[in-house]
C-alpha cells in the first residue's frame, strides 16, 4: 500500500511538472504574439488565417491526454535510472566535462533521426488516420499544438525518449537541457511566426536546420518536411519541400 501511495505521489509530481512544461512556454508565446503585440509581429506571420478558440481548445484537450502518457513515461525513466538500468549517470565526473556537453549534441541528433523515421511511419496511409491525424487537424498550428497528440502518437514519442537513456550516457542536468531545447524549439515551430530573417536562414550555419516556415508548410501540405531540428534527413530522402523558404 505504501509503495502504491509513493508511486502515485511521484506520478502527481511528474504530472504537475509536465503541465508547467507545456503551459508556461505555450501561454507566454501565445500572449506575446497573438494577444499583446499582434500588430508588431504581423509581418512575420506565416499564414494570415487566425486560429479560432475551438481549435485551441481541441489542441489543449489533446495535449492534456498526451501529458498523462508523457508523465507515465517520465516516471518510468526516473525509476529505471535510479535503479541503474539505463545509461543515465549521476556523478558528473564519471565522464569528462567535454562529454557532458557533447551528450547534448548526441541526444539532439539521435532524437532527430528517430523522430524523422517515426514521423514518416505515422504518415503512412494506414497509420495516419489512427495516430497522427489528431496533430494535423491544426493546419494553422498554435503553440498549444506542440503536444496535441493522439494517445498512440504520445506513446511513440515517449518510446523515443526512453530509448535515448538506454543507448546514450547522459547526466540528468544535460537530459533536462535537451528537453528544454526540444520543447522551446517545438513551441516556436508551431507558433506560426517566422522570427529568423531569410538572410539568416540562408546562412551556412542555419541552412541545414529546420525553420518555423518549414514545419508550418508540413502542417499545410502534410507530405513534406518531416524533420524535427534539422532538414538533413529530408534532403537525403528527398522529402524537403521544393519551395521551402530558403530557396523561394
Amino acid at each position: 500500500m505504501q509503495t502504491l501511495v509513493s508511486s502515485l505521489t511521484h506520478l502527481a509530481v511528474v504530472a504537475a511538472i509536465m503541465l508547467l512544461y507545456y503551459f508556461v512556454p505555450a501561454i507566454l508565446f501565445y500572449y506575446e504574439f497573438y494577444i499583446r503585440n499582434t500588430n508588431k509581429w504581423q509581418s512575420l506571420k506565416i499564414q494570415q488565417k487566425q486560429p479560432g478558440g475551438a481549435q485551441m481548445r481541441r489542441e489543449i484537450k489533446s495535449s492534456l491526454g498526451a501529458i498523462i502518457i508523457f508523465s507515465l513515461a517520465a516516471l518510468f525513466m526516473y525509476e529505471a535510472a535510479i535503479r541503474g538500468y539505463t545509461e543515465v549517470y549521476f556523478n558528473i565526473h564519471e565522464y569528462s566535462l567535454l562529454y557532458f556537453g557533447f551528450s547534448f549534441i548526441l541526444n539532439v541528433f539521435a532524437n532527430d533521426t528517430i523522430f524523422y523515421w517515426a514521423h514518416r511511419f505515422m504518415h503512412l496511409k494506414w497509420v495516419f488516420p489512427h495516430v497522427h491525424l489528431t496533430h494535423h487537424k491544426s493546419t494553422t498550428p498554435t503553440p498549444f499544438d506542440v503536444l496535441a497528440f493522439h494517445p498512440l502518437e504520445a506513446i511513440i514519442h515517449s518510446m523515443a525518449y526512453i530509448l535515448l537513456i538506454f543507448i546514450i550516457p547522459v547526466h540528468p542536468i544535460m537530459f533536462g537541457v535537451f528537453h528544454a531545447y526540444n520543447l522551446l524549439s517545438n513551441v516556436a515551430g508551431h507558433g506560426g511566426y517566422e522570427l529568423m530573417s531569410k538572410k539568416m536562414r540562408r546562412h551556412w550555419f542555419f541552412a541545414w536546420q529546420n525553420t518555423v516556415t518549414n514545419h508550418d508548410n508540413h502542417h499545410k501540405k502534410f507530405n513534406v518536411n518531416y524533420g524535427n531540428y534539422f532538414i538533413i534527413w529530408d534532403i537525403l530522402m528527398n522529402t524537403l519541400d521544393k519551395k521551402q523558404d530558403r530557396k523561394a
